[in-house]
């Protein structure tokens, strides 16, 4: 009976070794998959349904096929964005590749503003003095610590700082700065707060 039992604890610790090692290699064939997907320049890419425009240009039977395909229920499909995603599954077949192209084609210029602490209209001005056109491709900017974008950067360590007091928000990584920035930024906090308020009550 003893040796029963430990033939079976065996066997469950085997099963929960090969779990863990299977859903350990799963996760970095994903990660490597979307790394993958992310080097990808989708707003120059040479799309089939979409013009440079990002105008959507899809014929209506392969629109109607992929609404059909992945049983989408067309009353909810009442945005760009919501359109948007079908012509990009048309495109890839592949939900990562649309989360991620659909994200950076529909990026808007106050997003950019929560990360760098600008208010729209500071973001749109910068853009413009960068002949930037899409909002994204200013964010890429301060992702890859452009030079062009240094003395933002700069500022917005600053900002963090005297907010914050904290030595190293002047030394980290810019991709973490940013996210910190937007974690922290006023608005996206009262967001959150209003946010939290309007769940807490629907409870009660």
């Amino acid at each position: 009976m003893k040796s029963l039992n430990i033939v079976i604890i065996l066997f469950l610790v085997c099963n929960i070794a090969f779990a863990q090692e299977f859903t350990k290699e799963m996760s970095q064939k994903r990660d490597l998959k979307i790394d993958s997907i992310s080097k990808i320049d989708f707003l120059s890419y040479d799309y089939k349904y979409l013009d440079k425009a990002f105008k959507i240009k899809i014929p209506e039977e392969v629109y109607a096929k992929i609404v059909k395909d992945y049983n989408l229920n067309p009353e909810k499909i009442k945005k760009y964005k919501d359109s948007l995603d079908i012509v990009l599954m048309a495109e890839f077949d592949d939900w990562d590749t649309v989360r991620i192209s659909g994200h950076r084609i529909n990026y808007e210029w106050k997003r950019v503003g929560y990360h760098i602490w600008m208010n729209e209209n500071e973001v749109l001005e910068l853009a413009k003095k960068l002949n930037i056109k899409m909002p994204y491709r200013l964010q890429e900017l301060f992702l890859n610590n452009d030079p062009k974008v240094a003395s933002e950067i700069q500022n917005l360590r600053t900002k963090l700082f005297e907010q914050y007091r904290k030595e190293e928000l002047m030394m980290i990584p810019t991709r973490q700065l940013l996210s910190l920035a937007f974690k922290y930024n006023p608005e996206i906090m009262e967001l959150k707060n209003n946010h939290q308020k309007e769940h807490n009550k629907q409870k009660k």
